[in-house]
């Protein structure tokens, strides 16, 4: 049996690879076509950049075909092993469906594994130097302009310019709130920097407002402790795909703590774990499928994977989590709930194969 497990795993391993180089490049031209030509146009951008923006596009459109990746390497590794006589060779023997399918099943769960893993940590990464590359033709990397956030001790900040890279900020405006929402105080810093949880105050003035009116206080150097980190919030401004989910915890639980609106943010956060995960639901998928069509070839599965993928992009992206982004649905519902309906769906199909 270990030899019949490391054949159907090395077959299931080889069309896997292929598919996602050949999905990838496919995305990778229609992505090109369809919208990346015009951005590199209207930014000017050279041919070395647009080149750089592209690989660093690569990691997420490998996310992206993974899923229908998997569901095509486990219909047609099945598949051709049926057409050739190979899987009634094993049944003769007394080997069950269900066994044969197993290498495949535990590879497809650790693919999603690696790719959670991956999304996390590379994709992220990668989105966040396209970001930056991109930016630079307008307005500079690393630098953020109009940052608004609130803070523990309702307080709101605003932030003219923020300079990531060297941790500095231009024209910051602290805004301190009493219990009746009217604004207590007002600080305000020509220069700043922070370090951690403390942020370094230069060259500004304290506007503390009575009923009465106002005082005014000039400062050289202040420090104040501000728990939020800034470079989270410029990044929860820019693009949530840029975050990890560390960062989106952080995000989430600083923007909890100024009372605000977090769905989007829930959605992204789950969205980076369930998408990946839909690996394994497809090769669940894909193994009762191959019994039903599997001797139909390639073309056949190549449709069934493309219809199956449309369908679960669809179904997934488009509606559910739309409508956890618009509040209809719960985040982790509106990211899991394609996965539990297809899960469900390969679920019955398996078990209505033949043992």
């Amino acid at each position: 049996m270990k030899v019949i497990d490391k054949y159907v795993l090395r077959e299931f391993l080889r069309n896997f690879l292929v598919s996602l180089l050949f999905f990838t490049i496919l995305l990778l031209i229609v992505r090109f076509s369809e919208k990346e030509v015009s951005k590199f146009v209207s930014r000017n951008m050279t041919v070395w950049s647009s080149m750089l923006s592209l690989f660093f596009q690569l990691p997420a459109f490998v996310i992206q075909v993974a899923p229908p990746s998997v569901l095509f390497a486990t219909f047609f590794s099945l598949g051709r092993m049926a057409q050739s006589n190979e899987i009634t060779a094993m049944r003769s023997g007394g080997i069950s469906l269900y066994r044969i399918f197993q290498p495949v099943f535990i590879a497809a769960f650790l693919i999603a594994l690696f790719m959670i893993i991956f999304n996390d940590q590379v994709v992220t990464r990668a989105n966040e130097r396209d970001t930056d590359i991109k930016e630079s033709y307008s307005r500079g990397a690393g630098v953020a302009s109009n940052v608004v956030f609130g803070s523990s001790g309702n307080r709101v900040f605003y932030i003219y310019i923020m300079y990531l890279r060297n941790r500095s900020m231009r024209n910051v405006t602290m805004y301190q709130f009493g219990e009746d929402k009217k604004v207590k105080s007002e600080t305000f810093a020509n220069t700043a920097s922070w370090s951690g949880q403390t942020w370094h105050l230069r060259d500004g003035i304290i506007r503390t407002f009575a009923d009465e009116g106002w005082e005014e206080t000039p400062y050289e150097y202040m420090e104040i402790t501000v728990p939020e980190d800034p470079e989270i919030m410029v990044k929860g401004t820019r693009d949530l795909r840029e975050m990890s989910v560390s960062d989106l915890a952080r995000l989430i639980k600083y923007r909890r703590s100024a009372g605000r609106t977090v769905r989007k943010e829930l959605v992204a956060l789950h969205h980076r774990i369930s998408f990946p995960f839909a690996c394994f639901i497809m090769a669940l998928l894909g193994a009762p499928l191959f019994v039903m069509f599997g001797r139909s070839g390639m073309a056949v599965g190549f449709l069934l994977t493309m219809f199956i993928s449309f369908l679960y992009w669809s179904i997934a992206i488009a509606v559910f989590e739309a409508f956890g982004n618009n509040g209809k649905l719960p985040p982790a519902m509106s990211c899991w709930l394609a996965n539990m309906i297809f899960l469900a769906v390969g679920a019955i199909f398996l078990y209505r194969v033949k043992k």
